[in-house]
Parts: structure tokens; C-alpha cells; sequence
């Protein structure tokens, strides 16, 4: 696609440095023995990888453009896969990436998700038997269709995950009710007419259901330092629920139309680059049972 290296290169490393990282993912294939679903997935392994230590594991979902049948493809479409898998992210946490591929659309804007997502959920548990995964620390995230991707496992399956960070995505609003306990943290931009009324439309449903929600406006062109202080500030508030708007005309480089499409796709790289946000999901842990 034609915004893939400026995706890419939106981490602040260099398209060659990244390339090294898509090198470090193993590609599987796993079958689904209760869907029957064919699944060919990225692993990335820690490179110290210790079976007596526990590790955490970040599931990263594609958007609807990176949809194909080359496995790797989800890893050179955007950084959202691979900055997990940095070097510098490595030695603050250390973790599995798990990255499928799929080559068709899993859900769509009807709220409607095929038997994938399921088999999804089944990968990460067969993983979890054959690696020293942290069931407690099992994060998911993903852009656009990979977003809501992630709220439809959230919802069906509430108790597998510890946090998700939601970048760019939405959602019946009647369906993301349920979600007033999830650990969530929502970035959309305020120019992206379909996620982010999508997206105001549920925040608005998961108050009406009780959830407490910290809600900010964040400048696109924001400094490292700057959006470190934005993530702070929600953290401070100490709600399970955050909601981030880039605001309109702060998103899209200069020279592009500032349009839907665009404040749409370039929300991935401004998520996915502001360190805190990636810090935060580390940080949380499961609740137990009381």
C-alpha cells in the first residue's frame, strides 16, 4: 500500500532497522481442532527465551489493507506488529508477539465477526501450553479491522486477556457495553468519520452501563516528552478505561488531504510510536477471582 514505509518509519527507526525485526518472527501454521480454521501466524520468541521464567505475550492484529495469503505481510505493512519486537521494547519487556495473518476480513462494520476471531483465542491458548506464557499478562491490540477484532474477543472472552490498546476501530455500541471491567485504552482521531463517532457512540453506551472512562484530547504532533505527560495525566486519574482523540489537524503529514482516509491510517503509526502507551499495557495484570 502506498503509506506503508511512512507507516514504518513513524517509530523513529529506520525502515532497514525494522526490516531486522520482521527477521526475528518465526512463521507457523496452526489448525484449529475445534473450528477446523487454517491459521498461519508470526511468533516472535524472546531471544533469552527461559522455559522455568514466565513471559507476557502481545497479540497484534492487522487492519483490512495488510489482509493476504504471505504470511509475513502483516509484519511489513506498519509497526504495529514489529515494534514489540524492537530491541529497545525487548529489554524493558520482555515478551511473546504473536502476530496472525489472515487472508480474508474477519469481522466487519456490522458488528459481525467470522469463526477466526474464535480460532485466534484457541492459538493463544495452544501457545500457552507449549511456551512459559504468563496467562495473566496476555495483552491484545490492532488497528482498524484489527481493533475490533480484539473488542469481539473481549467481549466473548473476557477472561483471557489483562489489557488491550484500541487503535482506530469500532463497534456495536450495544455489543461494547459489556466491556465496563475491561483494562482498555482507545486512540482514535477526531478527522476518522467512522471510528471516532463509532467510537464516541460506545464510550457514551459503557458510561450509561456504569464504566468509568478518563477522556482526553491529544495534539498528533505532539513530543516524546508531551505525550508522556498525556499518558500520565489519564493514568493519574486511575480509570480502566481511556479514551484518546488526536485531534483534527494534527494527524495527517503535510501535503495529504486531511481527510477520513488518512487521519484513519495515520493513527496507526502516531499509537503505536508514543512509548507510554505500549508501557501502560505492561503494566497491567488480570484481575483474579475474589
Amino acid at each position: 500500500m502506498e503509506y506503508r514505509n511512512s507507516v514504518i518509519n513513524a517509530t523513529g527507526l529506520e525502515t532497514q532497522a525494522l526490516s531486522l525485526v520482521v527477521d526475528t518472527f518465526q512463521q507457523f501454521e496452526h489448525i484449529d481442532p475445534k473450528t477446523g480454521t487454517l491459521l498461519k501466524y508470526n511468533l516472535y520468541i524472546p531471544t533469552r527465551y527461559d522455559a522455568n521464567r514466565s513471559y507476557p505475550l502481545v497479540l497484534f492484529i492487522h487492519d483490512g489493507g495488510a489482509i493476504s495469503s504471505n504470511a509475513r505481510n502483516t509484519l511489513i505493512q506498519g509497526s504495529g506488529a514489529v515494534i514489540w519486537a524492537t530491541q529497545s521494547e525487548q529489554a524493558k519487556h520482555e515478551s511473546f508477539v504473536l502476530a496472525p495473518q489472515y487472508s480474508y476480513g474477519i469481522v466487519n462494520d456490522k458488528s459481525e465477526a467470522t469463526q477466526d476471531v474464535s480460532a485466534t483465542v484457541n492459538l493463544i491458548k495452544y501457545l500457552v501450553c507449549q511456551y512459559a506464557i504468563d496467562q495473566n499478562r496476555i495483552y491484545t491490540t490492532g488497528q482498524s479491522m484489527g481493533c475490533m477484532a480484539s473488542i469481539e474477543m473481549l467481549i466473548h472472552f473476557p477472561d483471557l486477556f489483562a489489557a488491550a490498546l484500541l487503535v482506530a476501530g469500532q463497534w456495536d455500541p450495544t455489543k461494547m457495553s459489556a466491556l465496563t471491567m475491561a483494562n482498555m485504552w482507545v486512540v482514535v482521531s477526531e478527522g476518522d468519520r467512522r471510528a471516532y463517532p463509532g467510537m464516541n457512540a460506545s464510550m457514551a453506551a459503557l458510561e450509561a452501563a456504569g464504566a468509568k472512562i478518563s477522556r482526553a484530547n491529544w495534539n498528533g504532533h505532539a513530543s516524546a516528552e508531551e505525550f508522556s505527560a498525556d499518558v500520565s495525566a489519564m493514568i493519574a486519574e486511575g480509570n480502566n478505561i481511556k479514551y484518546s482523540v488526536l485531534k483534527i489537524g494534527t494527524v495527517v503529514p503535510k501535503g495529504l488531504p486531511d481527510n477520513t482516509r488518512n487521519n484513519h491510517v495515520y493513527t496507526w503509526q502516531i499509537a503505536y510510536a508514543i512509548e507510554g502507551l505500549r508501557d501502560w499495557l505492561f503494566t497491567q495484570v488480570k484481575r483474579q477471582p475474589s
